[in-house]
């Protein structure tokens, strides 16, 4: 008889023998206790890197803005992003030529017409809108291209018509787009009820087709916006990157395609089915089980990071780019390795573990449940 046999109980000896219900009880309280630390672990660890990536890393479609208060106010642009971030002296150089100034609050109705004559569309190529309600966090460059594309489209499908003919009918068919109607059609974060608030707040603004440059002499004013356009974090060259990147589909693009309403949806019931499947593995498992529980945890845990992302977002925030020399792998982020560590451990469980749980046997009578699962 083990010391895990035995069990404090009051009596002429003070022990005796350990019911074996007790044993089995706490024996499956281990094997679940571990499934759900190690799903916990994996799941902080991915929703905080994907944060850190969201207010970390730019591109010129995601921006990180950089707000002037009264205290940075006076200081060069220079001055602002030293102390800001820890970059080198070349890419505070380099950053310094793509730096762009955010320009005044549009002062537009949700009932105006971004492309209508002398419309914001006139003059501008797109829109930054702060949409997640905290100027802190990077804003949605929304496209101001559906008169243009829709030109495109008719000049492809009536090449006989004018130019003028062409332009009239784009016309036509977006000048009657409004704030209201069109900005959740751009984004399906951006709720029609809220297009209202996004104005009156100041929380729109337009992207001009003449971008002004500027120097690292340039001094900055309280309430000013500046946004930083490109920055990536290099960790090992082009091996190894912290790179921004979205993914409105799975792994590798799947479903990407497909239309969003639809796609959030599939992974919805897929996320589902995987909970349900992944939990009556782990209830089956004998409670001897714990490793293979384990494995299981980290992959509920990577589908379960992605899921948040694209209930949040919209799309899956990846972040880790690698180049193998002969390939490029595609970004992914920690949830995706969690997902890969957790299948690898059942693999290796299976092939080279002549007793895997993961193996069809027959029952043994001697065991609390059904070694097969």
């Amino acid at each position: 008889m083990g010391a895990e046999d035995v069990v404090d109980r009051p009596g002429a000896t003070g022990y005796g023998p350990r019911p074996p219900e007790v044993g089995l009880m706490a024996t499956h309280m281990k094997k679940w206790t571990k499934f759900w630390l190690v799903f916990a672990v994996w799941l902080t660890a991915d929703l905080w890197s994907k944060h850190w990536a969201d207010t970390s890393l730019a591109t010129p479609s995601h921006p990180l803005p950089v707000l002037i208060d009264a205290a940075t106010a006076g200081k060069t642009l220079s001055e602002v992003l030293a102390e800001r971030f820890d970059w080198a002296p070349a890419e505070l150089t380099a950053q310094l030529a793509l730096m762009q100034k955010l320009a005044p609050a549009l002062t537009a109705k949700p009932a105006d017409a971004p492309f209508a004559v002398g419309g914001v569309a006139d003059g501008a190529k797109g829109l930054w809108v702060f949409w997640r309600n905290n100027r802190e966090m990077a804003p949605r460059r929304i496209g101001l291209t559906d008169r243009r594309e829709l030109a495109k489209w008719l000049a492809l499908a009536v090449p006989d018509a004018t130019p003028e003919a062409i332009k009239a009918v784009a016309q036509d068919g977006a000048g009657t787009k409004t704030y209201e109607s069109w900005l959740p059609q751009m984004f399906r974060k951006i709720d029609s009820d809220e297009v209202s608030d996004l104005l009156m707040e100041g929380r729109v603004h337009a992207i001009p087709f003449a971008e002004a440059r500027f120097g690292a002499d340039t001094k900055v004013a309280a309430g000013e916006t500046w946004l930083v356009l490109d920055h990536e974090i290099d960790v090992m060259g082009d091996w190894w990157k912290f790179v921004y990147a979205e993914n409105p589909g799975a792994a590798f693009g799947f479903l990407k395609g497909v239309a969003p309403g639809l796609r959030q949806t599939l992974f919805l019931l897929l996320t589902l089915v995987a909970f349900l499947v992944i939990g009556s593995i782990v209830t089956r498992l004998p409670a001897r089980g714990w490793l293979v529980a384990s494995a299981f945890g980290a992959i509920l845990a990577g589908a379960t990071g992605n899921f948040i992302d694209r209930i949040r977002f919209g799309y899956v925030i990846d972040f880790i780019d690698m180049d193998l020399g002969f390939m490029h792998w595609p970004t992914y982020n920690v949830a995706d390795i969690a997902i890969a560590v957790g299948v690898i451990a059942l693999l290796l469980d299976l092939f080279f573990n002549k007793n895997s749980l993961l193996a069809t046997k027959k029952k043994d009578p001697k065991a609390d449940k059904p070694v097969a699962v």
